[in-house]
């Protein structure tokens, strides 16, 4: 099972992954070199501890910014941008290193595209559900946020794009099992099939281009 959490402290994911029956974590932030060194200690220090968990680092770039994604491209295990603008979408779907589009869409619309979709396809670029960001939102804007989510995975689908679906966790009350994420992916209108590639033919899929 793989989750992705963003900025957890390593040795207390470690710990609630174990009672989540998670054996991979993902841990996703806007890393500064030295972050990324305390992280990696951290992640050093817990492997030590045989708690059972192999973390990944992932960061997440906001912005188009190339020189960035070349400084993180190798010292972090993956490299994630935020799928805020159609222009964010296209440029992590044509970026060379990027390996996550993290939800390319808000309550106000969906901004991701057809030809954006094919694209990330066939750059093996996977989309990135995260659940805490509807934990955060409520009323009005929680509904349209659902109907553009779902927007997007019924894009995602038809073009055979690559999809996750993971807890996103900010803090430990918006953890959530990664088997638990099929159910959401239901309710957002995937198919059967698909929400459970979602939790567990695409991490495994996933993972192995890892890099070296």
């Amino acid at each position: 099972m793989l989750n992705l959490v963003q900025s957890i402290d390593a040795s207390r994911i470690s710990f609630l992954s174990v009672q989540l029956s998670e054996s991979k974590v993902i841990v996703a932030g806007d890393f500064s070199q030295e972050g990324l060194s305390k992280f990696t200690a951290e992640k050093a220090s817990v492997s030590s501890s045989k708690a059972g968990v192999d973390f990944f680092s992932c960061k997440i770039l906001a912005k188009k910014d190339s020189a960035e994604l070349q400084r993180f491209l190798k010292s972090c295990d993956f490299i994630a941008v935020r799928g805020s603008s159609p222009e964010m979408c296209s440029w992590a779907a044509n970026s060379k290193g990027v390996d996550l589009l993290l939800q390319p869409f808000s309550p106000e619309k969906c901004f991701l595209d057809v030809q954006t979709a094919n694209v990330l396809r066939d750059s093996n670029v996977f989309v990135c559900i995260l659940f805490s960001d509807f934990l955060e939102c409520d009323g009005f804007r929680l509904g349209q946020l659902l109907k553009n989510a779902a927007i997007c995975l019924r894009l995602c689908e038809n073009a055979g794009t690559g999809v996750l679906l993971v807890s996103g966790a900010k803090n430990e009350s918006q953890l959530r099992a990664s088997k638990d994420m099929y159910s959401f992916g239901a309710m957002l209108g995937m198919k059967k099939e698909a929400a459970l590639r979602a939790v567990r033919e695409n991490p495994e899929l996933f993972l192995k281009r890892l890099k070296k």
